[in-house]
């Protein structure tokens, strides 16, 4: 995909090394550009020949990153001699690489021959692939092709539980999904993230991932935590799912619900408190959810903010008669000798560390 012009920078990958293009030809014909579907030779400087590999890929920096494992669809052939069982070593071929690989069986514990699967590759050596790229797989001993698929997410978050529903319903709607669902499953890896992430690892073309976003939008299964005007022009705006917000949303109310229960004396819970009790992602991201998740709950009317407190919308601090007797005893020491006030020390002893900072929290 892509092109390449004369004097454009390229990256070698998976190794990395940086050249730049000299000259191209097609069939001894110099060409000013290549373009998908031609055969090309690429003339590079900055870079040895005998430094690229079979199976290396050609690119623009920063447009593809290296992989070692890989989740995978793959048909077992019907006339192979056994079945396919977990942790089976292979050799996988993509493109031009062939490289070594054990594959984790999903969802069963093995393939009969004709039968289809999901697979996730564990690689020996780092290659470049792309979602729905088409794939080989061969039994290295005795030498034997087993069968082949497609590429579904060649960047997995790690390894997969081998029976998990939510793995096996990902990985359907990556493979058989629309944009909308494959975006939407991106995000789903990522948990909270900004858009262009989600966007790179959806693998999907820009234009047809930002209708994907809007499409997301619309439906409010996307939420868009910061710039949300317009997610076009803010491609680093943190966006999550309607299930991870609303998880969010209900844990931090129930948070400050816990600490008002808890001490009804307090106007409310230190921000920097719930953050910590909130446990998001570390870095960053984490200060990022916080910030935009304290002003979308205020926005909304679930939490409300005094300084540096989060309380419950409308709560106010209520005495007990027997308190407001205290209070009442405590604040007639005042009027009756108002030069001459009682130390902090003789306003504790009479109602109680937790009720005499609760009235001069109150400014009483």
């Amino acid at each position: 995909d892509g092109s390449l012009h004369q004097g454009d920078e390229l990256e070698i990958l998976p190794s990395g090394l940086r050249g730049r293009v000299r000259g191209l030809q097609t069939h001894k014909h110099k060409e000013e550009m290549a373009v998908p579907g031609s055969r090309t030779a690429v003339n590079i400087s900055g870079v040895d020949v005998d430094q690229v590999l079979r199976g290396n890929v050609i690119a623009h920096p920063g447009d593809y990153q290296p992989t070692r494992r890989m989740d995978v669809h793959f048909r077992l052939l019907p006339d192979v001699s056994q079945v396919l069982e977990h942790n089976t070593q292979v050799k996988l071929f993509l493109g031009a690489a062939e490289v070594q690989a054990r594959l984790r069986l999903l969802g069963s514990e093995q393939l009969a021959p004709g039968e289809q699967g999901w697979l996730q590759l564990e690689l020996e050596q780092p290659i470049i692939a792309v979602r729905g790229d088409r794939y080989i797989l061969r039994r290295p001993s005795p030498g034997e092709t087993l069968g082949g698929g497609m590429v579904v997410d060649p960047h997995p978050k790690g390894r997969n539980k081998r029976f998990a529903t939510e793995v096996i319903a990902r990985l359907v709607a990556l493979a058989q999904g629309d944009p909308a669902d494959v975006l939407l499953q991106a995000l789903f890896s990522l948990g909270t993230a900004p858009l262009n992430e989600v966007i790179e690892r959806s693998h999907l073309d820009d234009q047809v991932a930002r209708n994907a976003v809007t499409t997301l939008l619309e439906a409010g299964t996307l939420i868009l935590l910061e710039n949300s005007a317009s997610p076009a022009l803010a491609p680093n705006s943190l966006v999550t799912s309607l299930g991870v917000w609303n998880a969010l949303a209900a844990r931090a109310v129930q948070e400050v619900t816990t600490y008002h229960r808890n001490f009804p004396l307090r106007r409310g819970l230190p921000r920097e408190e719930l953050k910590s009790r909130l446990k998001l992602p570390p870095g960053s991201i984490g200060a990022r959810l916080f910030l935009a998740a304290m002003r979308k709950l205020s926005g909304e009317g679930l939490l409300e903010e005094a300084g540096p407190l989060v309380h419950l919308p409308g709560f106010t601090i209520r005495f007990n008669p027997q308190q407001q007797r205290q209070v009442d005893t405590l604040l007639s020491r005042f009027a009756a000798a108002p030069y001459a006030p009682p130390s902090i020390k003789e306003c504790q002893a009479e109602v109680g560390e937790e009720l005499f900072a609760a009235l001069v929290e109150q400014g009483d």
